[in-house]
C-alpha cells in the first residue's frame, strides 16, 4: 500500500512520489558511471568523511551529500552502473527517506561486511570495486580488503576522485579563511613547549619512532595554539603536520 505520509519518500507507486525535500540525482548518478565507466570501474565507494576523517565536514567535501542529496553526517554510498544505495545509521532513517530520490536504494546498517555483502550480489566476478584512498583510514580500507577477499573482485584505490570530476565548476572553492594565534592565556602551554613534550615523548617511547604525522585538523590546532574557519561553526583549518627531531 502507498505511505499515507507526504513527508517522506513513497518509491512503491507509480510514478514515485518525492517530497520536496528530496534531491533528483539522476543526472548526477549519469555522470558518474560515465566516468566510472571511462576508469574500467564496475563500483564506486563514496563515505561520508573528509580527508582528516572528522566527521562535520566543508560543504566542498560533502561528496556524499552532493551525490545523493543526504546531508546527515554519518554514511557511505556505492554506485554501480545500474544501482545506487546508501548505508547509515538509525539516528538518520528518516532524513534519508525526505532527502534520497527514488535512484538509491537505503541500506539500515553501516556494517562494511553489509555493504560488501552488497557489492559482491551487485558486481560480477572480475569486477573493479574504486574508492579514494585519501577519504579512508587504513583500517577501513583493511576491512573492504577483507569482505571482498578471494572474491574475485578487485579492490582498487584511484587517487583521482571520480564525484569531484563530475561536480565540476559547481563544487564549492577551498576555504581561504584566516589562520589565528590563540592568546598564551587560553593555551597553558606555548606551541614550543608542546613540541618539546611530543619529542620527549618519542624520545621515550618503546618504538622509538623518528617523525610523528599528524592529518586531524585539531590536533595541528591544538599543537601550534592555531585556530581558524574553514569548516563552519568549527575551529579548525586544513593543515597536516609532519614532527622530526629536529624539524616541523
Amino acid at each position: 500500500a502507498a505511505s499515507a505520509r507526504t513527508d517522506v519518500r513513497d518509491c512503491s507507486v507509480h510514478p514515485p512520489y518525492l517530497p520536496p525535500t528530496a534531491t533528483n540525482t539522476t543526472a548526477r548518478l549519469a555522470a558518474l558511471r560515465g566516468n566510472m565507466q571511462a576508469h574500467g570501474v564496475h563500483a564506486y565507494i563514496v563515505p561520508s568523511t573528509d580527508a582528516h576523517m572528522i566527521e562535520y565536514i566543508a560543504e566542498r567535501d560533502s561528496r556524499l551529500g552532493w551525490l545523493t542529496g543526504f546531508t546527515g553526517s554519518a554514511g557511505t554510498g556505492v554506485v554501480t552502473q545500474d544501482k545506487a544505495a546508501l548505508w547509515t545509521d538509525s539516528r538518520y532513517w528518516t532524513q534519508a527517506e525526505r532527502q534520497l530520490d527514488c535512484n538509491w536504494e537505503l541500506q539500515r546498517t553501516i556494517w562494511i561486511e553489509s555493504i560488501g555483502l552488497w557489492i559482491l550480489e551487485a558486481v560480477p566476478v572480475g569486477g573493479k570495486i574504486s574508492l579514494d584512498p585519501f577519504l579512508f583510514s587504513i583500517d577501513t580500507w583493511n576491512s573492504y580488503s577483507q569482505a571482498l577477499h578471494g572474491s574475485g573482485r578487485t579492490l582498487l584505490p584511484i587517487e583521482t576522485n571520480l564525484v569531484d570530476e563530475v561536480w565540476g565548476n559547481q563544487r564549492p572553492p577551498p576555504a581561504s579563511s584566516e589562520i589565528y594565534s590563540l592568546p598564551a592565556a587560553f593555551t597553558g602551554s606555548s606551541w614550543q613547549e608542546k613540541v618539546a613534550g611530543i619529542r620527549q615523548q618519542m624520545d621515550q617511547h618503546v618504538r622509538r619512532p623518528t617523525a610523528v604525522l599528524l592529518s586531524g585538523l585539531e590536533e595541528t590546532a591544538w599543537l601550534f595554539n592555531l585556530r581558524g574557519d574553514d569548516i563552519p561553526y568549527n575551529p579548525v583549518f586544513y593543515s597536516y603536520t609532519l614532527l622530526t627531531y629536529t624539524s616541523i
